[in-house]
């Protein structure tokens, strides 16, 4: 049953735009369900005349589920009341409201649809490329590799500065990661491209990006392929031309979903859409949970949208209702997190001005738990890994009970009495890296997620960690990957490169990298295993190196996702481990798209000269991609974690799930005073996303508006807003881990994560609002195990 507040937005006038300010488990999704039910089932929208917007696939999944199951079900409840009134009429409506025709899901597949239904008669259908293959592309064909060959080290420390530490870029695959967001966001911040190339400071290097990206485009356009950005970008050229979807024509209603992580150009397209329809907009988001400032994200837009409405639209002021009702966590997690949010001042200017009588809060409707929120703080991180691991035995393993300090009883089981697995826990961090950074050929330093894997293993347990390793480095991958090179270009002697990987004019970090798979793969074959039946390794190579190397066979050519696949009997991980699945995943994704760009489709021909240029193509085109970090997991595929694993998965993957033991990682980084990792947790300067930003001001529309708050004020609330998020994730426990330098008395090791204000007071330790003083590290505002 809705609450107050939710009747109130469900029931809202669609007169006006609405504006719904959703916290964490407030019902958000619920509410706008019902608000899309509410027009079909009561003011007669038919359902095909309704578009909404999410930010995943995920989440218009579930909205779709939602609006069937629940439309069905009020529909045949409301036919039931008509036909027992005796009003046929009414049952022959209701009987034609098909809920299957929503339009529900991401603004990238409805743009998808709709630039298809808006093409002329002799337009082909563009193909939409994924990011890894747009990725590949932007490399190869719009010559990121020449601009660094060209410009060097300059142009390295340049993009670095848009990069997550600052440094300059090590390698082609930073680089054109780097590229690929300045480019997207030049389209998504709708700037004056005349503008930005203009004489500047930085103009040597900014027209080095448009000289890619025009290369890159001209390439797009010739092939008839678009990434997501210029997909959407066309969808708004053609509304601004006056033409309109068909499946639009009669549209009504626009309800967007997550609009605090709009972007200028989406923004656009949806006051378009209102504009050349008349459609009645509704916008649901929460300012406190936007995270995705470096895709673009401007939370802006939604601070500052009752104004903005007025003035693109002409209407009257937009409706404001606000959710506060939290259904997911108990007592002491809501006002942990609403303590976390409100502990800065300075924050307080970040978010929806809100008007009286309305006052900024979330309360829990579940009540208090025995336990809500506990800290778990060692001196190191395999300490800290070590006893977490004990920790989570005990509560999957063992009942669910551990002991708390000075306690002679154990705790509540935290687990319901049908009991739980590990599936019911995450661990939450910034980064689920499980080494820091390589250098000069040593392996990064290890970090918490792999001591985790390590000491749960040893107890039996498992975790799920796919973005853990590049997928370049992960064993299974390097084998799999280096038994199709040796198939294809086999070396002349061991440890030496194959004739086609040499003419293949990679660089020496992708060379380095195909000679670990080659010499992963020649060790296996040494072993040379038989099949589940009874095949030997070798026989299977040998078969391809006849067709590959010497033209051999009846088929004149065969794909080279056929020689992946024939190798899956001797990986039986990639047909039952949930993580070499996603690499799996990864890897014919990766063949996949190449057949859509490459010269030979990703094919090996029989026949020369084509048969040497389609293995090159191949070496180019598919291992080249994954061996300079271009191709990463899909992130859409990991919520589907198995229960008997441990998912660890970052921050901003975990947003709009939850799960009832939540465990985030605050501080296992960070032993000592760092300069390295301050902007991970107290900010001295300001984060890469804002520098891009800043850089922009003056040739997007948008500037004046970021500009309201400056770089450091954006950079810290950034910080603010993850660990929000973060911390209201739970339904029953909130577990807090780390280091415990940076819980001693007097610590330099600032953490906004631990009540840290940026005029450098720590309310754990000086507010008495929050701990009577005198306060010391044993008197924290959790229960320290």
């Amino acid at each position: 049953m809705p609450n107050e507040r939710q009747r109130e937005a469900i029931a809202a006038s669609s007169d006006v735009p609405l504006l719904v300010v959703a916290g964490p488990g407030t019902g958000k999704t619920t509410t706008l369900v019902l608000r899309a039910l509410r027009f079909t089932f009561v003011d007669g929208i038919a359902p095909e005349d309704v578009l909404i917007t999410t930010f995943t696939e995920k989440a218009g999944r579930e909205i779709r589920s939602r609006l069937i199951e629940w439309g069905t079900r009020l529909r045949a409840h409301l036919v039931a009341v008509a036909a027992a009134a005796g009003d046929e009429k009414h049952v022959r409506h209701l009987s034609t409201m098909d809920v299957n025709r929503y339009i529900a899901g991401t603004l990238d597949s409805i743009c998808e649809d709709a630039v298809r239904d808006m093409r002329e008669p002799n337009e082909a259908s563009p193909v939409i490329l994924e990011q890894s293959a747009s990725r590949a592309i932007l490399y190869r064909r719009g010559e990121v590799w020449s601009e660094l060959r060209t410009l060097g080290d300059p142009l390295r420390a340049y993009l670095g500065r848009y990069g997550f530490t600052g440094d300059p870029v090590r390698n082609n695959g930073e680089a054109t990661e780097i590229v690929r967001t300045i480019i997207d966001r030049l389209v998504q911040d709708l700037v004056d491209l005349n503008a930005y190339g203009a004489p500047h400071s930085d103009q040597e290097f900014r027209q080095a990006i448009l000289r890619i990206k025009n290369r890159y485009e001209q390439h797009l356009a010739g092939s008839n392929q678009m990434d997501f950005a210029l997909l959407e970008r066309r969808f708004l050229d053609r509304l601004r031309a006056g033409r309109i979807p068909r499946s639009m024509h009669s549209l009504r209603m626009v309800m967007v979903d997550e609009y605090q992580d709009t972007n200028p150009l989406q923004e656009a397209i949806y006051f378009e859409l209102v504009r050349r329809t008349g459609a009645s907009l509704t916008v649901v988001g929460d300012d406190d949970q936007s995270l995705y400032r470096f895709r673009g994200a401007t939370i802006e837009l939604f601070r500052d949208f009752r104004d903005r409405a007025q003035q693109e639209l002409g209407c009257p002021e937009p409706q404001l209702v606000c959710l506060e009702e939290n259904y997911r966590s108990s007592k002491q997690i809501v006002e942990f997190f609403s303590a976390h949010v409100t502990n800065d001042p300075d924050f307080a200017g970040a978010r929806v001005p809100l008007p009286a009588p309305y006052v900024r809060r979330v309360i829990s409707t579940a009540g208090a738990a025995p336990i809500g929120v506990i800290g778990m703080f060692r001196n190191d991180a395999p300490t800290l890994a070590a006893d977490l691991a004990d920790f989570l035995h005990r509560v999957f393993r063992q009942g669910g009970r551990f002991p708390l300090p000075h306690e002679d009883t154990l705790t509540e089981p935290i687990l319901p009495a049908d009991g739980g697995d590990l599936g019911d826990a995450v661990l939450l961090a910034s980064t689920v890296a499980e080494r820091g950074r390589p250098f000069r050929g040593t392996p990064g330093k290890e970090r918490l997620p792999l001591h985790l894997r390590r000491e749960l293993e040893a107890r039996g347990l498992a975790v799920f960690n796919p973005r853990g390793r590049a997928l370049r480095d992960v064993d299974i991958v390097q084998r799999f990957l280096g038994l199709a090179l040796v198939c294809i270009d086999p070396s002349p002697a061991p440890g030496l490169r194959g004739e086609r990987q040499q003419q293949a004019f990679l660089t020496n970090e992708a060379n380095d990298f195909l000679d670990q798979w080659r010499a992963a793969a020649e060790a296996m074959l040494t072993v040379n295993p038989r099949s589940p039946r009874g095949e030997l390794l070798s026989a299977k190579v040998e078969r391809w190196r006849l067709f590959a190397v010497h033209g051999e066979g009846d088929e004149t050519e065969w794909p080279l996702l056929d020689i992946c696949y024939s190798f899956l009997p001797w990986f039986p991980p990639f047909q039952d481990d949930p993580e070499a699945q996603v690499y799996l995943e990864a890897i014919t994704r990766t063949v996949a798209a190449a057949s859509t760009f490459s010269g030979y489709k990703a094919t090996i021909q029989r026949d020369e000269p084509h048969r040497h240029r389609s293995v090159n193509s191949a070496i180019r085109d598919v291992l080249n991609p994954i061996a300079e970090d271009l191709v990463q997991v899909d992130e859409e595929i990991m919520p589907s974690v198995p229960r008997d694993r441990l998912n660890i998965m970052t921050i901003h993957q975990a947003k709009g799930l939850e799960y009832p033991l939540v465990i985030v990682d605050v501080s296992s980084d960070f032993k000592t005073n760092n300069a390295r990792q301050r902007f991970r947790r107290f900010p001295d300067e300001e984060s890469s996303v804002v520098r891009l930003e800043n850089d922009l001001t003056l040739v997007t529309p948008v500037g004046p508006a970021r500009g309201q708050r400056t770089g450091m004020q954006r950079t810290f609330e950034d910080l603010v807003r993850l660990y929000y998020v973060a911390y209201s994730r739970p339904q029953s426990l909130l577990m807090l881990v780390g280091c415990q330098q940076g819980l001693q008395f007097r610590t330099k090791i600032k953490n906004v994560a631990k009540f840290w204000r940026r005029d450098e007071s720590w309310a754990w330790l000086s507010d008495p609002a929050l701990r009577p003083p005198p306060v010391d590290a044993d008197h924290l505002p959790f229960v320290r195990i």
